[in-house]
């Protein structure tokens, strides 16, 4: 690596570090011992002055005093031993290797079982004796400790079930939940000799070469590694150190080995549809994906590239060239875990930034527990620990905003046709009953409002209905699923009413009407117009909510939101006149139209009334205004004005005048003349609604101020062809009946 140069780069290119014989640099010396026929380079490193300079972070190792040893090397320790070396190297998920390792020891397999079932069950007994004698509230917090100590003896493949449901505080008990919530990042460590062993191991350096600082205690340990603070000897970059556990491979490969089997058994015994294999394999698949830390490093490498550009994100650098498959160093942040700070706007970028992973790129952080989010000491949301990374194709990115789109809106016939686009149901004519199941689901989660539409209970619901009908999710939308339950279930902690959909609808209405996807431009035309009439109220609640900024901050002054709100304002005009917005531009270009056409119509029919009441003949002029379609037509005029000017359509709407139904004109008892009129000049008055917006043009690219200019001519283009149809139509006698 070009950066670090000096002797360190002079040591990784010539491998020093596995030199046998002697080798002595700034105290270090090394011995060559053989057992067998292996050949072992063993260091005693005089590490003492190294670690004693540790004062990155004084304090900040949170296990100093040791009281808790590292319990799955003591309890599980001997599944590596037992399973060769050859368990302990499987880079990759590989049912078949896997299988033949364990076949070959029995005995092994049967001794985990038992120790699983004596551990947990133990756990099990003890909370039913304290059921039974009355004392279970007593004991809850202590029985929640030793349950978090039994999953930690038990090894990374259960502290991984246990992390799944820890960031949910509307799911399990407060006092589990706390006690849970260590297992992300606070589990007893292994020893740091061990450690510092390991990574001149992998990497093939002294340490004493690599770092000029190393904290003397992990400052995190998981289930799966342990990180260090350290300090590059080369650049004076602070760093953090992962190193993964030892023996965490040979333990997950036999607890896979004996799941798959008994999962094997029980689908046989209890005749289930469910291939309960497969969703292991699945499992499991990612699990030992998560232990890649060189594929760790590209994730996060990918990630920072699409999504560190990102306001308020924030994504560490790595470094690719001290990296192995069991050591990690990338930049060291300072900050706090999102979970022990309230902060709902770092929520809200959260939000943002998942989506535009689910939705946008299709790349998305698979594993966002608090541990992995937190919060920087100027504000803004670090993304850490990239080994779960899942991925979502074009269609089904497509297909997710189309059916949150249908639930916003109720549509359910067409959310039905969504379950088989994102792969819940299969494409067959036989899935009616599961299919009015699933939308029941929906329209029980929509039933008190989006806005009050809890996406835990919609996921815990559907999981449900999904189990029920022996419906197997597809991997991609478990994953989704979780990632956003978490992050809803972070902001519950803060905020008892927050709800994630209603957070990410802005988002959501701001990719529909801006991107260029044909199914997603088939969606907006479909969901604007029915039976040919246009839906103004869906196009208004679209662009409202595209406007409506959750991530502004809410001590900010109307100076600074003002200034947000022109930019965003900007933001949606260059959409509009550029080329990707020419859909939404043929839409609005099309309605105005229409809208201007009903309003000369009307001025023509009052200017032919007044002038026919001052001659003194009678004067007969036919009118040109066709009262509903036409008032219909201004309504939307005036709508439209308010809208893309982005005030409020209720600032001088005259009370009780007309209201809509389903973006359809509702006559109120007043004299139809009158409310012509009316609305006539509202919608005169509304148009000059479009004068702030010529201030903006100036300030767009050059390509869009052209397309700018060009829109009056498009318009009067508009309205020439509907008065030459118009004038057709008239001239063709009508035929007699």
């Amino acid at each position: 690596m070009a950066s670090l140069g000096g002797a360190a780069t002079l040591c990784w290119k010539h491998n020093y570090a596995l030199n046998c014989g002697r080798f002595e640099h700034e105290g270090l010396q090394c011995r060559r011992l053989r057992t067998g026929r292996n050949a072992l380079c063993v260091r005693t490193v005089e590490r003492k002055s190294l670690v004693a300079r540790a004062a990155l972070s004084e304090g900040a190792a949170f296990w100093d005093d040791q009281t808790e040893k590292d319990t799955f090397s003591k309890y599980s320790g001997y599944i590596a031993a037992a399973a060769t070396s050859e368990a302990e190297q499987f880079d990759e998920y590989d049912v078949v290797k896997i299988s033949q390792v364990f076949k070959k020891r029995p005995f092994l397999s049967l001794r985990r079982m038992v120790q699983v079932a004596s551990t947990l069950g133990r756990w099990a007994a003890l909370r039913y004796f304290d059921a039974q004698i009355g004392r279970s509230e007593f004991m809850f917090k202590k029985r929640a400790g030793e349950l978090r100590a039994a999953l930690v003896q038990l090894g990374p493949a259960y502290v991984k079930i246990a992390q799944a449901v820890s960031s949910r505080p509307d799911v399990i008990s407060p006092d589990y939940l706390e006690e849970l919530a260590l297992l992300q990042d606070r589990i007893a460590p292994f020893s740091t000799q061990y450690a510092l062993n390991i990574v001149e191991e992998e990497l093939g350096v002294p340490v004493e070469l690599l770092f000029s600082e190393i904290s003397p205690q992990p400052v995190a340990a998981a289930s799966l590694g342990q990180v260090y603070q350290a300090r590059l000897r080369a650049n004076g970059e602070a760093v953090a150190v992962k190193v993964q556990r030892p023996g965490v491979r040979a333990a997950i490969s036999l607890d896979i080995y004996i799941l798959r089997n008994l999962v094997g058994v029980a689908r046989k015994v209890f005749r289930l549809n469910t291939d309960l294999q497969a969703i292991v394999d699945e499992w499991a698949a990612s699990l030992f994906k998560e232990m890649d830390y060189q594929a760790e490093a590209r994730n996060g490498i990918r990630f920072k590239k699409l999504f560190g550009h990102l306001p308020d994100v924030v994504v560490p650098e790595f470094y690719s060239a001290l990296t192995s498959k069991r050591v990690l160093i990338m930049q060291w942040l300072e900050g706090q875990r999102l979970s022990e700070v309230s902060d709902l706007h770092l929520v809200e970028v959260g939000v943002n930034c998942s989506l535009a992973q689910l939705l946008d790129c299709g790349f998305y952080h698979a594993d966002p527990h608090p541990g992995n989010l937190m919060r920087t000491p100027d504000g803004k949301l670090a993304y850490l620990d990239f080994g779960m990374m899942g991925e979502v194709k074009q269609d089904l990115r497509d297909g997710l905003i189309e059916a949150a789109l249908h639930l916003i809106n109720r549509e359910f016939d067409a959310l039905a046709g969504d379950f088989v686009t994102l792969g819940l149901l299969p494409p067959t004519n036989e899935v009616g009953e599961v299919s009015d199941a699933l939308t029941g689901v929906f329209q029980n989660a929509v039933s008190k409002g989006v806005r009050n539409l809890s996406f835990g209970d919609l996921s815990g619901n559907l999981g449900v209905t999904m189990y029920r009908y022996k419906i197997r999710l597809p991997a991609y939308f478990s994953l989704v699923v979780r990632s956003l339950t978490v992050l809803e279930g972070i902001a519950l902690s803060s905020d008892p009413n927050y709800k994630v959909l209603s957070s990410s609808y802005p988002w959501i209405a701001r990719k529909v009407l801006t991107d260029s996807s044909p199914q997603l431009r088939t969606s907006l035309q479909a969901l604007l117009y029915k039976d040919g009439a246009f839906r103004i109220d869906r196009l208004e609640s679209l662009v409202t909510e595209a406007m409506r900024n959750t991530l502004a901050d809410p001590d900010a002054s109307p100076e600074t939101n003002a200034a947000e709100s022109r930019q965003l304002v900007k933001k949606v005009l260059n959409f509009t006149l550029g080329d990707q917005g020419l859909f939404v531009r043929e839409i609005v270009l099309d309605e105005l139209a229409k809208g201007v056409d009903a309003m000369n119509r009307a001025l023509f029919d009052r200017a032919a009334a007044v002038l026919s009441s001052q001659l003194p003949i009678n004067l007969s002029v036919p009118s040109q205004f066709t009262e509903e379609e036409d008032l219909e037509h201004l309504n939307n005029l005036r709508r439209l004005s308010f809208l893309l000017s982005g005030s409020s359509t209720n600032s001088s709407s005259p009370p009780e005048m007309y209201k809509l139904s389903d973006g359809r004109m509702q006559e109120v008892e007043r004299v139809p003349a009158a409310e012509e009129l009316s609305l006539l000049l509202d919608s005169l008055n509304s148009s000059l609604k479009y004068v702030p917006l010529l201030t903006l043009i100036p300030e767009l690219p050059l390509t869009a101020q052209r397309e700018a200019l060009l829109l009056p001519a498009e318009l009067a283009g508009r309205l020439a062809s509907r008065f030459i149809a118009r004038t057709i139509r008239s001239s063709v006698p009508k035929a007699i009946p």
